[in-house]
């Protein structure tokens, strides 16, 4: 600008009363046609998360983010033509998180009359805002629900009751508005039962049941019934929420799929769910989870795998009908073998398992050798044709000693049988081959002992480093910011990822010295490098919950508040659910200083709901498990779509996580994910000079 310029926007700014912005406590800024701060006060410096000196003179664009900008500077343009405009939009407030505030932007004119600047006004109206969404939301859900929904005053006096309920009695609205809930219902079941539940719910407690009820075409059904205390403004109860749904045939088919659900519908034996879930509860009993299984707790179980030898053979010579009916045959003879402590069931294919309660090893040896003579003598005949039958068996037991050295999951200990069965057919099958757990256990003690080593020598040798992965705009391509993935370094020059790194850092209190190392190279890299990408990173539950960890990040940020809007903080949904207070408090601070942070593998457990309505979050990233296989699974989109909707609702960008190809990443954006990071978008690359 010229002298004569900058002369007309000083005339104008001194038709401002200085004392508007003394005295203004909403957030005020005066820019010049080329969107230079100058004059803002105290108020609009706290947005910005700096002082009012530090404001002035700063371009627009990179004092509040050119994306910002690129929606601001319509409304801007049409103040610096003369036309006062409105804008309403949500702002990243360096203290109170997101808020939504309305802006007016008004022309400032020198003597002459001339626009020689804007001078913008905010006015917070987040309460507004969500108040407003709220009741429309709830207004339009409860009326179009198929529940149906009344709210019951402490006089047992409906309140409300929505469409839904009123076609059930054939009624309107308005016609249960101030009737007696025994005139609905009848007074003998009210006295008999309603009455003492409603109690219970207006102490505080949360009712469940089921009841049986005629429908209005006089047939049967079972409806869900639930009570939830209803609050008034001071927060006390003073009635109950009513929500009522016929789950008939739901409940018929949660039987029917309860029983099919574990049992195979080939030979009707048990399948291989119900096998895991044996496994499972035994080994819940042995870590004392459990109260039942007295004798397993005691002595443990067994696990038998069963692969029957040649089986291939049946089924290419007299095809599959006559392999079907073998496989009946071998589980009716397993099922011969079941007792109160011997479980049989058909894993897969031509293989069976065995769960075997209490057996020491000599006990369950005899077992399995019974199994492989059985199947020995037995001759199957189809069609004229006579085939031998034949097993490898293999033995895997499970005791208490063991669980109290390391508590083995399901997983592994399939693993010891299905390996054990797998060395007898390898020996010429019609074997048994018994699995050793504890050398098993050993070399997996020994192995972690080194790699705790490697990270030890690593962080003493400064050996670790980060890669980066870009998380790119779903509908644009631009790249919007970037990971950081720690990896080590090994002694052979090999690079080992995060995953086993950071679960044995975890195990032996590593996870601070880790986090501050990545943290300190990160403000670094960002320091040299200002152009460079925001960055997200995962921090621990351990670090954010240690007050040391917690004062040092937090002091290091608040001198360089300019890093942390750069920085976003990703916490795991599986980490959420060991955040302590502390850590709660970390996360608070971080925010206020400027950082954003992200909800990490949402929708992993679906943990998290609650959290997201408290304002705890600014960014959602779905899991890698909803987005694969995307393109093909309509349940998975489904599940996306609700979680876009959601974040919608709060006003959270989302990430989709583990993109690993064009069919994964076609189908995000119609389904309303902003942003995306995976194999696609780009692989792990080395991190220069961090």
């Amino acid at each position: 600008m010229t002298d004569n310029d900058n002369k007309a926007v000083a005339s104008g700014l001194l038709e401002l009363h200085s004392a508007v912005f003394a005295a203004a406590a909403d957030p005020i800024y005066v820019c010049t046609p080329d969107f230079i701060v100058a004059e803002a006060n105290e108020p609009y410096a706290v947005v910005c998360g700096l002082t009012r000196e530090e404001t002035l003179g700063i371009r627009l664009p990179d004092l509040i983010g050119t994306a910002t900008f690129s929606r601001r500077k319509p409304f801007l343009d049409s103040a610096l033509a003369g036309h006062p405009a409105t804008l309403q939009d949500w702002v990243n407030h360096s203290v109170l998180g997101r808020r939504f505030f309305d802006v007016r932007y008004q022309p400032v004119r020198d003597g002459s009359g001339a626009v020689v600047g804007v001078v913008a006004f905010g006015r917070d109206i987040t309460d507004l805002q969500q108040a407003g969404d709220a009741l429309r939301m709830h207004r339009s859900v409860v009326s179009q629900m198929s529940d149906r929904i009344s709210i019951i005053g402490r006089d047992f006096r409906y309140r409300m009751t929505n469409e839904s309920n009123a076609l059930h009695h054939r009624t309107s609205t308005s016609c249960f508005v101030g009737r007696h809930l025994a005139d609905v219902i009848g007074e003998p079941r009210f006295h008999a039962e309603v009455k003492q539940r409603f109690e219970r719910c207006f102490l505080g407690e949360r009712i469940e049941y089921d009841k049986k009820e005629k429908r209005p075409d006089g047939t049967m059904a079972i409806v869900s019934t639930r009570l939830e205390p209803f609050r008034n403004q001071q927060g006390d109860i003073d009635g109950a929420v009513v929500i009522l749904r016929d789950v008939t045939e739901t409940r018929r088919m949660e039987s029917r799929l309860e029983r099919l659900a574990l049992e195979d519908d080939l030979t009707g034996a048990a399948n291989r769910r119900a096998f895991e879930n044996w496994v499972a509860a035994r080994l819940e009993a042995l870590a004392g989870r459990r109260q039942d299984l007295a004798l397993v707790r005691r002595q443990g179980f067994a696990i038998v795998f069963i692969d029957l030898d040649d089986f291939k053979i049946i089924n290419d010579t007299v095809g599959h009908g006559a392999g079907d009916r073998f496989l009946c045959e071998i589980a009716s003879r397993l099922r011969g073998l079941e007792n109160d402590r011997v479980h049989a069931a058909r894993i897969g294919g031509d293989e069976f398992g065995l769960v075997i309660d209490g057996a020491d090893r000599l006990e369950a040896r005899s077992i399995c050798d019974k199994v492989v003579r059985a199947f020995d003598g037995f001759h199957f005949t189809w069609e004229g044709m006579r085939f031998r039958a034949g097993a490898s068996v293999g033995l895997a037991r499970v005791d208490p000693d063991l669980v109290r050295e390391a508590v083995p999951d399901v997983s592994h200990v399939l693993q010891w049988a299905d390996h054990a069965c797998m060395t007898a057919k390898a020996g010429g099958g019609r074997q048994v081959s018994e699995h050793r757990a504890f050398d098993r256990i050993a070399a997996r003690r020994r192995e972690e002992v080194r790699h705790l080593a490697e990270i030890e020598q690593a962080l003493a040798a400064n050996a670790l480093c980060l890669h980066r992965m870009i998380i790119r705009d779903v509908h644009t391509s631009a790249n919007e910011m970037q990971e950081v993935l720690i990896r080590l370094r090994s002694p052979d020059g090999r690079l080992q990822g995060s995953s086993l790194l950071l679960a044995t850092a975890e195990r032996h209190g590593l996870m601070r010295r880790i986090d501050g190392w990545t943290v300190e190279r990160v403000l670094i890299r960002l320091e040299d490098h200002p152009g460079e990408l925001p960055v997200a990173l995962n921090l621990s539950a351990e670090s954010l919950g240690h007050p040391e960890f917690s004062r040092h990040l937090l002091d290091r940020l608040d001198g360089a508040r300019h890093l942390a809007r750069r920085l976003v903080v990703e916490v795991s949904e599986t980490t959420v659910a060991r955040l302590t207070e502390g850590a709660w408090g970390t996360l608070a601070g971080l925010r206020q200083l400027g950082c954003r942070v992200a909800l990490d593998e949402f929708g992993k457990g679906f943990s998290s709901f609650s959290l997201l309505r408290e304002n705890s979050f600014d960014i959602i990233k779905i899991d890698r498990g909803l987005t694969a296989d995307v393109a093909t699974d309509p349940v998975k989109r489904a599940a996306i779509s609700g979680i876009v909707g959601l974040a919608e609702a709060l006003h959270l960008p989302t990430i989709a996580e583990y993109v690993a190809d064009e069919a994964s990443f076609t189908p995000l954006g119609a389904l309303g994910v902003r942003l995306a990071q995976g194999g696609y978008i780009g692989k792990p690359e080395p991190w220069p000079d961090a």
